[in-house]
């Protein structure tokens, strides 16, 4: 993995500030971080790119865009083939002329000298996540999970826009890990930070190295698990009717548009918990348990993370590609 500060996202990043976005964000109050006021300064004036605040009004999500924004080139913003789901779930986002309306901001806001002028600010924050990131686990967990990928993995840690949520993005070669700027550490768990109210002090990347772990195994999973869903229903439609699906997924269908966005997001948080034990032992994989439990009432994360438990050890021994060669034991199809 490497931490990166890619251009096409900070460029992202920058025009969302200039939407209607930020003044939404603005109704929970929370402190900026100095490269976030200093963009803003530098942008005092400028008019609201249209096209893009048009995309977000129609409720296109960050992750396409940021999805989007990681398919053009560099530095012409030309592009290029974008992933089949892109153009599944948002063609007219694939079909715009938002690649024309960022090059236009980039050069009329002379962005590359903002971003040279903050390059000291930009470097301390590659080097606290790359400190918060030494020595993880998460690529062999993705493998072991998915087998082969042959994706680079990225983290971008994002002082910029969204500041109260972090998302991923993907191309054909790579995974992108957008990590808001951690705050305070809650005091419901020790190891999530919370918001930074504006009268408080921001913490860092190096500071919260659980909590950056795990933001950054939940969104690389994402583009990864997706894909394997939807090449597999026959599988995917047997579990949703499995005892386990009906008796405890089922009561928070309500939450998701589909059942297959709820599979995949609790099967993320059943590997979350196997990542957490693997690296960091039971303790603090129960400790994940707990509080999404308090969090969201959703007490299956270790009754789900536990039998990944066994499918890694028995993977060693070759019985199994991927996870969802498991998934029949898993739910007892």
């Amino acid at each position: 993995m490497k931490v990166s500060t890619d251009k096409r996202i900070r460029l992202m990043s920058t025009a969302m500030m200039l939407t209607e976005l930020p003044e939404l964000e603005l109704r929970k109050p929370h402190a900026h971080h100095f490269l976030y006021e200093g963009t803003m300064r530098h942008l005092a004036g400028r008019k609201r790119p249209e096209l893009l605040n048009s995309l977000l009004k129609d409720g296109t999500a960050y992750y396409f865009l940021f999805t989007y924004a990681v398919n053009l080139s560099w530095p012409d913003l030309e592009p290029r083939s974008f992933p089949d789901y892109l153009y599944r779930y948002e063609p007219t986002l694939c079909t715009s002329e938002l690649h024309l309306e960022l090059r236009k901001l980039l050069a009329s806001a002379d962005l590359e000298s903002l971003w040279e002028s903050q390059k000291t600010g930009w470097e301390k924050l590659e080097r606290d996540a790359s400190t918060a990131l030494e020595n993880n686990r998460i690529e062999e967990l993705l493998k072991d999970f998915f087998g082969d990928h042959e994706r680079s993995l990225f983290f971008f840690p994002n002082p910029l826009f969204p500041e109260l949520a972090s998302l991923g993005a993907a191309d054909k070669r790579c995974l992108y890990c957008i990590a808001r700027y951690p705050g305070r550490s809650s005091q419901k768990w020790p190891y999530e930070p919370g918001v930074t109210l504006p009268d408080e002090k921001f913490g860092s990347f190096s500071d919260h190295p659980v909590w950056s772990r795990i933001v950054a195994f939940h969104e690389f999973c994402h583009p990864l698990i997706d894909p394997l869903i939807t090449a597999k229903p026959e599988l995917v439609e047997a579990l949703r009717t499995s005892p386990f699906s009906c008796g405890v997924l089922s009561a928070f269908m309500d939450r998701y548009p589909s059942w297959e966005d709820m599979l995949a997001e609790f099967l993320i948080y059943a590997m979350t918990y196997a990542y957490l034990f693997h690296e960091f032992g039971e303790e603090t994989a129960e400790i994940f348990h707990r509080t999404m439990e308090e969090r969201s009432g959703f007490s299956g994360v270790r009754p789900m993370g536990e039998p990944l438990l066994r499918y890694l050890e028995e993977k060693k021994d070759g019985e199994y590609t991927n996870l969802f060669d498991y998934l029949p034991v898993m739910f007892n199809l």
